[in-house]
């Protein structure tokens, strides 16, 4: 693995060689002054795409800047070649983390999903799996929801999050974080929405039923469908919760 500490030490010297502030440093190729201390402190890499534009600020080469070091005539070529195969492998073992991380997140939710469906077969039978289906119960809470992130204008940033959360290698090192925290801010607005979503729909649901006390076969099923409003609004921001965490972990790598 390249060495990022070693990386890190060397842009800050370089840097301060130049007399630039981590914020003049992050304005001339186009990052976050945060971005540039995280390179610093040895907690990432640049990005592919940066480190043309970083290299020229800073007067060298990127074999240079994956070594951590001014590297002289002699070991230039040994160094270009252990860092191009460092880099592969690299690239390897992010793919194999990412998609194992995909896999456990797929997983978990199966899992999940197969543990509620046990719970009710053990309940009441298979029969009783009937009773959880209610397709305008969902599109209740998710219509509420939906409205309630378009007239907040978080609408784009809630779905760019959950695309982020599969597919973030569409967006550079360098980007992720503060995209990663708005989206992972929509997510969090619209787990609070999607629970609120829940409580009106069942509210509503118990208004209609006390102003129907006079037919009591319909007490029952009315009240059902009460409950699995909010029953569908909390399995949903479960679901946001995961996301939400995988937002916060994508940041902090």
């Amino acid at each position: 693995m390249l060495d990022q500490t070693k990386t890190g030490m060397f842009i800050c010297d370089l840097r301060k060689e130049k007399g630039l502030t981590q914020k003049q440093l992050a304005d001339e190729i186009g990052v976050s002054d945060k971005t540039v201390s995280k390179w610093e402190n040895g907690r990432g890499m640049p990005d592919t795409s940066i480190m043309p534009d970083l290299c020229r600020v800073l007067e060298i080469n990127i074999n240079e800047l994956l070594s951590g070091e001014h590297l002289t005539t002699e070991n230039y070529n040994g160094k270009a070649e252990d860092n191009m195969v460092q880099l592969i492998k690299d690239n390897e073992n992010e793919k194999k983390k990412e998609k194992g991380r995909v896999i456990g997140t797929v997983i978990g939710l199966i899992l999940l999903v197969m543990f509620l469906y046990i719970i009710v077969i053990i309940s009441g039978g298979v029969g009783q799996v009937i009773w959880f289906i209610d397709a305008p119960s969902l599109f209740a809470v998710l219509g509420i929801q939906l409205i309630g992130l378009a007239a907040s204008g978080q609408f784009y940033n809630f779905f760019r999050g959950i695309k982020l959360t599969f597919a973030h290698k569409s967006v550079s090192s360098e980007e992720l974080p503060a995209l990663g925290q708005r989206s992972a801010d929509a997510i969090g607005l619209g787990i609070k929405i999607t629970i609120l979503a829940g409580a009106i729909s069942s509210l509503i649901g118990f208004v209609l039923t006390m102003q129907n006390l006079s037919q009591p076969e319909t007490i029952g099923p009315t009240l059902a469908v009460c409950v699995l409003t909010l029953f569908y609004a909390c399995l949903i921001a479960l679901f946001l919760y995961v996301i939400k965490g995988r937002l916060h972990r994508l940041c902090e790598n």
